[in-house]
C-alpha cells in the first residue's frame, strides 16, 4: 500500500465509491487531516486497492448476492473476517486511531476490536436499524426469531462502541427506548444522510414547470420490492386510464428490474413507463431537474417507518416536486402541504395524487417544493459534515 498508514478505517459492507453516506463520510473524514482508508467488497474485475482523491481504498472478496437468510449470513461473517484479519495482522493497519463502522450488519464491530484492543475508538454508524431490517425482510416464525437475535446484537454493539451514529430523528428515538447500559453512558449522534452539493450541486431554486403536455415523473435508484415500483407502474398506469397524460421513468437497476418490465407489459402501461440504466452521479443532476416530479413509493413496514429516503431528499435539494408516500418518518421533517402525499402501497390512492397534482398551477408548485427546502434546511450537508468532523476530532483528542 503506497498511501500512508491510516488513523481512520471505514469499514462498509457495500461497494465503493458507489455508496454515496460511505463516500462523503470518509471524505469528511480527511478534513481531520489524518489518512483515511476504506475497507469494502471486491467486485470482480475490481482492484484489491486503489487511490480515490484522498481516501485509500482496500477491497476484499465477497459478494452481495440476496439469495436468502443463510446466504446473507454467510456473506456477512465473511465480509467481517476478512476486516479483522486486515485490522489485526496487516502491519499497514496497526497504527489506525478511529474505526468507523458501517452497519448492516451490526456484528461488523466484531471486525473493529483488534484495533480497539491497542486504543482505537470506534464509531458504530447505523445506517439501518437491524432487529427492524431482520423481522421486514423475513416475517414469521423466523423473522421473529431473527428480530430477538439482532436485538441482541445491536445491543452488544452498540455497548462496544465509543459513539454511535444514527441517520434521522425517528430512529434515534427508537434506539433512546433500548439504549444499552454502558459505564458513562451512550453517546448517540446524528448524521442525516443529506444530499451534498459535491455530488449534486448547488441547492436549486424550484421553478414550478408549466403542467401543460404530459407529466414527466421519475424514480431513481435500486429496483427492489421495498420501494414499491410495482406500485408506482400500478399508479401511473390508472392514472393513464382515468385521463392523465403521464409518463413515469425510472432510473436504476436490481433485482426487480426484469418483474417491473413485465408488469407494464401486462398492463399495457409500456408506453407509460420507460426504463433507463443507472447513470454516473456527476450526470444525475441534469437529469432529475428535467422531471415535473419525484415519485418516492417505498412500502410502508416495521423498518421503513423509521426511514428517511436519500431520494426524497436528493429531489427536494433540486427543488423538484415530490410525490411521495406518507411514512411516518417522511412527516417527521415535511409539512403535510410541503409534497403531495398518498398512501403507502396504494396505486389508486397514488392515481389520484398524480392527477392532483397534474391540476396544480406552477406557482402552487413551486411553493409547495420551496417549503420541503425549509423544513429541511436544518439538516444540509454543511452543517452535518461539521458535526461528524467535530466527533472524529473528539474521539481523536482521547487517550
Amino acid at each position: 500500500m503506497s498511501a500512508p498508514p491510516p488513523e481512520i478505517v471505514h469499514l462498509a459492507y457495500t461497494f465503493f465509491p458507489e455508496d454515496v453516506r460511505v463516500k462523503r463520510e470518509a471524505l469528511a473524514a480527511t478534513a481531520t487531516g489524518r489518512a483515511v482508508t476504506v475497507v469494502a467488497l471486491q467486485r470482480p474485475g475490481e482492484p484489491p486497492e486503489e487511490q480515490i482523491g484522498p481516501l485509500h481504498v482496500v477491497r476484499v472478496p465477497g459478494a452481495k448476492s440476496r439469495r436468502g437468510p443463510g446466504r446473507y449470513l454467510v456473506e456477512y461473517l465473511s465480509f467481517v473476517w476478512h476486516c479483522r484479519s486486515l485490522l489485526a495482522s496487516d502491519r499497514r493497519f496497526q497504527r489506525v486511531r478511529v474505526v468507523h463502522v458501517h452497519t448492516l450488519p451490526d456484528f461488523l464491530v466484531w471486525a473493529a476490536m483488534p484495533a480497539r484492543r491497542r486504543g482505537a475508538r470506534i464509531i458504530l454508524d447505523l445506517h439501518e436499524i437491524f432487529p427492524e431490517f431482520a423481522v421486514a425482510k423475513y416475517p414469521g416464525l423466523l423473522g421473529r426469531a431473527a428480530f430477538s437475535i439482532a436485538r441482541r446484537i445491536e445491543h452488544l454493539a452498540r455497548r462496544r462502541a465509543d459513539v454511535t451514529i444514527t441517520v434521522n430523528r425517528p430512529i434515534a428515538e427508537l434506539l433512546a427506548t433500548r439504549a444499552p447500559a454502558r459505564p458513562g453512558g451512550e453517546r448517540i449522534v446524528l448524521v442525516h444522510n443529506s444530499p451534498d452539493p459535491d455530488e449534486l450541486g448547488p441547492l436549486r431554486t424550484p421553478e414550478g414547470r408549466n403542467p401543460t403536455g404530459s407529466l414527466a415523473l421519475i424514480y431513481h435508484g435500486t429496483l427492489t420490492h421495498l420501494y414499491g415500483l410495482d406500485v408506482a407502474i400500478r399508479g401511473v398506469a390508472q392514472a393513464v386510464q382515468n385521463g392523465v397524460q403521464a409518463r413515469l421513468t425510472i432510473l436504476g437497476d436490481g433485482p426487480e428490474r426484469n418483474a417491473l418490465l413485465r408488469l407494464a407489459e401486462d398492463l399495457g402501461a409500456r408506453d407509460a413507463v420507460t426504463f433507463e440504466d443507472p447513470i454516473p452521479a456527476h450526470a444525475l443532476r441534469e437529469r432529475l431537474i428535467k422531471a415535473d416530479a419525484g415519485i418516492v413509493p417505498t412500502r410502508l413496514d416495521v423498518m421503513t417507518r423509521y426511514s428517511l429516503s436519500n431520494k426524497l431528499l436528493e429531489y427536494v435539494h433540486l427543488g423538484v416536486p415530490v410525490l411521495a408516500a406518507s411514512l411516518p418518518s417522511y412527516a417527521a421533517y415535511l409539512r403535510s402541504d410541503a409534497a403531495w402525499f398518498w398512501s403507502p402501497g396504494d396505486p389508486a390512492n397514488l392515481a389520484q395524487a398524480i392527477g392532483t397534482f397534474a391540476e396544480t398551477p406552477p406557482e402552487e408548485r413551486r411553493a409547495r417544493a420551496a417549503r420541503a427546502q425549509a423544513d429541511v434546511r436544518d439538516i444540509a450537508w454543511d452543517q452535518e459534515r461539521d458535526r461528524l468532523i467535530a466527533t472524529y476530532e473528539r474521539l481523536l483528542a482521547e487517550d
